[in-house]
Order: C-alpha cells, then sequence, then structure tokens
C-alpha cells in the first residue's frame, strides 16, 4: 500500500508497534497520556455497554444522551464559563461557532495569517467578510476595528500556535475590542498543556472569558475524540439552535463523550500529571539546546526541526525509527522548511526515555537542521 505513514498497529501512552516492533513514541497530541488511562478506558467500556457504539441521530433530533449534558456541564465548571456545548470534533466546534455568531449578527471577521484552517473554513462557509491579519499583527487589527468601528467583529485566532511555538496576544486584542466584539479562540493545543490547571490560553494569561468565546478539541491533551465551545450561555445556545454544523450532525460517540468525561475528572484531580508534562517539557527543550536547535515555544510540549528538504526531515525520521524511537517526518501548515520532524513528550515519559531521545538526535542530527 502506498501511504505517507506507517499504519500503527498497537499504542500505548508511551510506545506504538509499527509492522510487529515496538517502538518509544514521540509523535501526535497526548500529551497526557489520557488516552490510555485505566479509568478513561473503563468510561469508555461502561459506556459501550450501555449506549452502544453510536449515539444515532444529532443531538437536535433524538441523539441527545444524558451523557453528552453531564460532559458539556463538567467542561464548563472545568473551563469556568457559563456552558460548553459538545461537537464531533475540532473542526466541527469551530463551524458550529461561527455559524451561531453570524447568527446573532456577527458579520466581520478578523483572521490571523496562521490560525488553523478549520477558522477559515468556518469563516468561508459562514460568508462573514474576512480580513487577514499577519501573525499577532496587533496594530493591523487595531487599524480594521477602527475601520469598522460600525460592526460586530470577530478576531478569529488560534490560542497557541503548535507548530510556530508562539501565543496569539489576546490581552491586547481584548484592551481595543468594541463592545460589540468577540474574540473567537481555538484552543485545541493550549487546554491540557497551558495555565495553573490545565485550562489554556485563557488561564495562563488572566484574562476574563467575558468577551471570549473558546473552542477546542477532546483529542489532543485530553486523549478522547470530539470538540467543544465554552462560553456565555446565551451564545452557546444560539450554537445550539442556529448552527448546522451542529444541528444536522450525529451526536458524538457515546464511548468517546464517557472518556473525555473521565478525561477532564482525572486532569482535574491529578495536578501532578501536569507537573510531570512540564518537567518533561523542560527537558525536551533542554536537549534541543544541547544539540544546537533553535526551539520555540518553549512552553509546548513539541519540538519541531525544520530541513531544507522533505527527504533530509525523512533521513532523520528514519534513523530515530532505527533507534527503536518513533517521531514522524510530517508537512503541516506553519513548517518554515521544507520539511519538519515534529517531536512530542507527554507526562509519562521517563527521564530514560528522553535520554534514549537525545543520546539519538546527537548521532543522528544533521548540521543543516534548525
Amino acid at each position: 500500500m502506498n501511504r505517507e505513514h506507517p499504519a500503527i498497529g498497537a499504542t500505548t501512552a508511551r510506545t506504538v508497534e509499527i509492522d510487529g516492533v515496538e517502538l518509544l513514541a514521540f509523535h501526535g497530541c497526548g500529551y497526557l497520556g489520557l488516552a490510555h488511562e485505566p479509568q478513561v478506558i473503563d468510561a469508555a467500556r461502561e459506556a459501550l455497554a450501555r449506549h452502544g457504539a453510536s449515539g444515532l441521530a444529532s443531538r437536535r433530533t433524538s441523539g441527545n444522551l444524558e451523557l453528552h449534558e453531564r460532559l458539556e456541564s463538567r467542561l464548563a465548571d472545568f473551563m469556568g464559563t457559563e456552558a460548553a456545548l459538545v461537537t464531533e470534533d475540532g473542526f466541527i466546534a469551530d463551524l458550529s461557532a461561527l455559524q451561531g455568531l453570524a447568527a446573532r449578527g456577527h458579520d466581520l471577521g478578523l483572521l490571523d495569517a496562521d490560525a488553523h484552517p478549520s477558522l477559515v473554513a468556518g469563516a468561508t462557509i459562514t460568508g462573514i467578510e474576512r480580513f487577514d491579519y499577519g501573525p499577532g499583527d496587533v496594530n493591523r487589527v487595531i487599524a480594521l476595528l477602527d475601520r469598522h468601528a460600525d460592526r460586530r467583529p470577530l478576531v478569529l485566532t488560534d490560542g497557541v500556535f503548535g507548530m510556530h511555538g508562539r501565543m496569539a496576544p489576546i490581552p491586547d486584542i481584548l484592551r481595543h475590542l468594541p463592545d460589540g466584539g468577540l474574540v473567537l479562540v481555538d484552543d485545541c493545543h493550549g487546554v491540557g498543556v497551558l495555565g495553573e490547571r490545565g485550562r489554556g490560553t485563557i488561564e495562563a494569561f488572566r484574562v476574563p472569558m467575558d468577551h471570549v468565546l473558546l473552542t477546542s478539541s477532546l483529542s489532543k491533551a485530553l486523549g478522547s475524540s470530539g470538540g467543544f465551545v465554552a462560553g456565555s450561555s446565551a451564545v452557546i445556545e444560539s450554537i445550539r439552535r442556529s448552527a448546522e454544523a451542529f444541528t444536522t450532525t450525529t451526536g458524538l460517540a457515546p464511548p468517546a463523550a464517557a472518556a473525555a468525561l473521565a478525561a477532564v475528572e482525572r486532569l482535574d484531580s491529578e495536578p501532578e500529571r501536569l507537573e510531570r508534562l512540564r518537567a518533561n517539557i523542560g527537558q525536551l527543550h533542554r536537549t534541543a539546546r544541547r544539540v544546537g536547535i533553535r526551539s520555540t515555544g518553549t512552553f509546548l510540549p513539541v519540538l519541531r526541526i525544520d530541513f531544507t528538504t522533505e527527504i533530509e526531515a525523512r533521513r532523520l525520521s528514519a534513523a530515530l525509527h532505527v533507534e527503536g524511537l518513533y517521531a514522524p517526518a510530517v508537512r503541516y501548515p506553519g513548517s518554515v522548511g521544507a520539511g519538519a520532524v515534529r517531536i512530542a513528550v507527554t507526562s509519562e515519559h521517563t527521564a530514560h526515555d528522553l535520554r534514549r531521545l537525545e543520546d539519538a538526535l546527537e548521532r543522528h542530527l544533521p548540521e543543516s537542521s534548525d
């Protein structure tokens, strides 16, 4: 079969099996190891036995489960918002949010040029008038807000840009946002990583949610599947009633909803899991400095190694594979060069795991990498 990446057989919080061989894994977004947490797996198994594999209908018809509502209540409580809405995935969360906001009269979108493709697609599908601004360019945002002072603007941005290693200047944007404006923050790489309790970018910045609507994924740090929108009760209810991406889509599968609920409970009750992740993040970026890589976003569990050519990236990935490590070459929006190797650590990696990574990089990292 012709495929860009090998098919993975089995996985644990630290390993993957490829072609029958177990490799130490430094890939993906399971930053807290929650996808393999026994309580999370047990919750999914129980929901599968009770509800089956699917909700079988949209939640606006007959597919609304008590489990969905319990997860929404728990997410709102965890995020510190009035309400939350659970969707099938993070992409649909962004699209649903934009459709609901357009229905409330928001017809102008100011989009960070590095924003996730789901925000770009959502703005296009909803038909709002869109103006792009350079990455984190607050002055351009202010100029656009002044030019359209009679509109109800939306500023559309990631909270933290996972492939760039930067945070959006949300406090500065909020200071200049008019009363009728709103900042839509896709925080899929912030929730579960940033903030004192892992609530994400907004908690890290310590800004109020009054003029913020947040979307995120349940499939990254929270280790399940799906997405959610969190904000005021009025905005969430508008999305629930008017966003076609939500109203016409089968609800989140019961095992995934139950797993996400258990994952939030684990994150909220086990601060040591977040502490372990942050210790490993520090070790990852110290490794980068020692092997000569200029890392960005040293608060993130991701190290991106850029290359001039894709062949170089694949060569390093293959060399790591031979050493028993899985760190794939990737092509993704945000890669500076023609190729990149993305390395991610989790809370479950051990000090020995990280030493193996550093030793392998020292042996195989070419001088042309950055």
